[in-house]
């Protein structure tokens, strides 16, 4: 057995600190029970993800517990999808590879995996959807600012702890199907070996899971094949491959080791292309059929690889404080599907009015090349974080009230490199759009950049009577940016096309630059247990992040200068207010927001991206209610409003779009038990329509500071869900009917994306699909 001192086992009165904590218990809700009891908590392998945190109150948590992961990931379900159903304050999940627009109080999330930062400065978005979920034990969920972590968590952060704690040698083997079709094209399956072990001592643990999955091609509602998204890409036609591998060695009463390493690989291997029409008749505005077209030639197709590594050390009492010190590291690559997109050539018209060509020749000439000026280009990303953490706990008294004091260091390096592939227009063209061939040309697609964090932080817990408990801390945060130079994507494809019709031109660059901010934030909250089942709490943060560099800095004309003045960082306040109860055998939540930001940053109609010196504020409101009818009956359900507004050129707030702020979600479901534990489950997600941000876009006063930015129109929509599992002599049956009336409809990514990346991005929805799974401990 495993030494019960690893586990430190918290029954604190105290709010949450910076290395151990006490939170309360989000209902199961596929438990029989609803009592609110605290959770154990302990110093694993996730390092300081919820127990380093400084600017949360106890109330604002919440966790999802491997019962319920494994009751809704059945089949080709991602995390993704997981989390919108069971997190009242996260977007809707895209469809997609990506959980691009997936927000939580309408600001970036920061994602860890075991403790290690997955959201970076360079976010390419796909954190939820490279994590198999059948290796995840947990998901602990931060709402609201908070800046424990770095930049990065300005809505809130979410850190999911993969499986490790077993106390003997066992085995686990997974089988599974899913599919939208029943056919060999729509068909995929899974399978999964877990191997846990203990030394002979019992003094080392040791765990590795495996899991293989096939996902074939996604069907709407009509059976017709969903065409690949080419902004974010998608999983069809895919196989991917999930390490997770622990190692926990206990050196002796006080002390424990743990390594964890994380690796994911998937790539696309599909022969089915976006329907760009005849001639690309889609480019010139043509509406797309949204047919997926077979007949695709690429050989280099969307992939993503991700490596993690985290070593934590855990020392019980050295000189009074509890210890916990943290390395890690993170590799990742990602790989988009070929997009193609127009360049201007304004830069090369005084250029060809210097060749004294006759008035009808210049036109000509002119017509030529604006229709040639297409760049058919293919992105990846690649980024390489390293970082180191320290956080000391020491509990005293002060004037007869228990303090505990949590303070540390952290430190983080990223760097990040974007670039994209080649491939010859004419062949693009003449294959309308189905093959791909590489010139050999290679873009940087923004600079190379190097960012580096460095904090230092304290918090004090205090419980200033039986039911008052109060939370205050500061942290001090510096981040200093590097980027180098780099040659706009835009002058590189301008140079080329010049260059191949016999026009000179050199294309312009951007200098290298260095950034450098400092800032000291601060939080407050308190708890008030009004009596044994309620509770009121309210709490103040403060987040503060760079922008994303490489994204915002890919679009800026040559000779821009990168330096500490125009690349400034984001700061958001955010406060909460809240109250938890329980009533009888009911178990209720409801939580008010509010924080604002001094920049916001726009996706404009050309594909750039910009930051906006100009104010934000977001608000609303949760409400989260589970009731046991019975010992067989359990029923819930929540709701989630969100508003965001910023001041447009005239002083006048105007309503953010659905990338930022989720229209109102809403979640139920009743599910029953038998008295052999065999469970049903019937579960609703709903989408209220909003047009809002659409009008206000068509209003908007702009100028050179604040843009105007196309927003959608967005249609509400409801999905039902019946999952199921069955207990058998030997194993377990899971299975789920995911869209189970074959609604029609298209994701609030899709009618987002159609007016920022597209009308080839404008697909709908996957109709009814199916998975079944088996799962065997031996």
């Amino acid at each position: 057995m495993r030494h019960s001192h690893y586990f430190q086992w918290l029954s604190l009165p105290l709010l949450s600190v910076a290395v151990t904590q006490q939170l309360y218990a989000q209902p199961n809700e596929s438990l029989p029970t609803v009592e609110l009891e605290p959770v154990v908590i302990t110093i694993d392998k996730s390092g300081m993800a919820l127990a380093n945190r400084i600017t949360q109150m106890p109330h604002t948590t919440k966790v999802i517990y491997e019962e319920q992961i494994q009751e809704q990931a059945t089949g080709s379900r991602q995390l993704a999808d997981v989390m919108a159903q069971l997190i009242p304050s996260l977007g809707v999940s895209s469809g997609t590879t990506s959980n691009f627009g997936q927000t939580m109080h309408g600001r970036q999330v920061q994602f860890l995996l075991n403790g290690v930062p997955l959201t970076g400065s360079r976010d390419i978005s796909r954190q939820l959807n490279s994590i198999n979920p059948n290796q995840v034990a947990r998901i602990e969920v931060l709402s609201g600012a908070t800046s424990i972590y770095g930049s990065g968590a300005t809505g809130g952060l979410i850190n999911i702890v993969t499986k490790s704690d077993l106390e003997e040698e066992q085995f686990e083997t997974r089988i599974g199907v899913h599919g939208s079709k029943l056919s060999s094209e729509g068909i995929g399956y899974q399978v999964g070996q877990s191997v846990a072990g203990v030394s002979e001592n019992g003094n080392v643990l040791a765990r590795l899971d495996v899991d293989y999955r096939t996902t074939g091609g996604a069907f709407d509602a009509n059976g017709k094949r969903i065409a690949p998204e080419p902004a974010q890409t998608d999983k069809q036609d895919s196989k991917s491959l999930s390490v997770n591998t622990n190692v926990d060695w206990q050196l002796d009463d006080k002390q424990n080791i743990n390594l964890a390493l994380t690796h994911y690989n998937d790539k696309q291997d599909t022969d089915y292309a976006p329907d760009y029409g005849n001639r690309l008749a889609v480019l010139f505005g043509e509406k797309p059929s949204l047919n997926a077209i077979k007949g695709l030639s690429l050989s280099e197709q969307p992939k993503t690889t991700k490596s993690t590594f985290n070593i934590n050390y855990h020392h019980d009492d050295l000189w009074g404080n509890t210890i916990n010190t943290n390395a890690y590291y993170r590799r990742e690559k990602g790989r988009f599907y070929p997009f193609v997109a127009p360049f201007s050539i304004a830069k090369a018209l005084p250029i060809l009015q210097s060749m004294n060509l006759p008035s009808a020749t210049l036109d000509d000439y002119t017509k030529a090349l604006q229709a040639r000026a297409y760049g058919v280009l293919q992105s990846e990303s690649k980024a390489d974080v390293l970082g180191a953490r320290l956080a000391l706990q020491r509990k005293f008294d002060l004037a007869q009230k228990p303090v505990l004091l949590s303070y540390g260091i952290d430190y983080e390096q990223e760097k990040n490199r974007q670039g994209a592939t080649g491939y010859d227009l004419t062949t693009f063209m003449q294959s309308n759009g189905l093959a791909f061939k590489d010139t050999g040309n290679r873009y940087t697609y923004g600079p190379d950049t190097t960012l580096k964090t460095y904090g230092i932080f304290a918090n004090a817990n205090v419980a200033l009577t039986d039911d008052l408990k109060i939370s205050a801390g500061v942290r001090h945060q510096i981040i200093d940016s590097k980027t180098d130079g780099f040659v706009p994507p835009s002058e590189s494809l301008l140079a080329d096309l010049l260059n191949q019709n016999k026009v000179p031109y050199q294309a312009g660059t951007v200098n290298s630059g260095k950034v450098k901010h400092h800032k000291t934030l601060f939080n407050l909250g308190a708890n008030y247990q009004l009596t044994p089942n309620h509770s009121i709490f309210a709490n103040f943060g403060q987040g503060y992040s760079l922008p994303d560099l490489q994204r915002v800095l890919r679009d800026v004309g040559t000779g821009f200068a990168v330096n500490s003045d125009n690349v400034e960082p984001i700061s958001v306040n955010s406060y909460d207010v809240g109250w938890v109860g329980t009533f009888g055998d009911s178990h209720a939540k409801l939580t008010a927001f509010y924080n604002t930001s001094d920049k916001v940053t726009q996706f404009l109609k050309d594909y750039s991206v910009v930051v906006a010196d100009t104010d934000e504020r977001i608000y609303g409101a949760e409400f989260e209610l589970n009731h046991k009818i019975n010992d067989s009956w359990t029923m819930g359900g929540s709701i989630a409003y969100t508003r965001g507004q910023y001041k447009d050129a005239s002083g006048q707030y105007r309503e953010l779009g659905a990338f930022r702020i989720s229209p109102t979600k809403a979640t139920a479901f009743a599910q029953y038990t038998t008295p052999n534990e065999h469970k049903l489950r019937l579960q609703l997600l709903a989408i209220d329509g909003t047009q809002r941000a659409y009008k206000d876009s068509l209003i908007a006063k702009t100028n050179q500071n604040v843009r105007k930015t196309p927003e959608a129109r967005i249609s509400g929509y409801v999905v039902a869900d019946l999952l199921g599992e069955i207990k058998l002599p030997k194993g377990q049956l899971n299975f789920g009917i995911y869209n189970l009336t074959n609604k029609k409809y298209k994701s609030v990514f899709s009618q987002a994306a159609k007016v920022t990346y597209g009308e080839l991005s404008s697909l709908s929805a996957q109709g009814r699909s199916y998975g079944i799974s088996y799962t065997l401990n031996y």
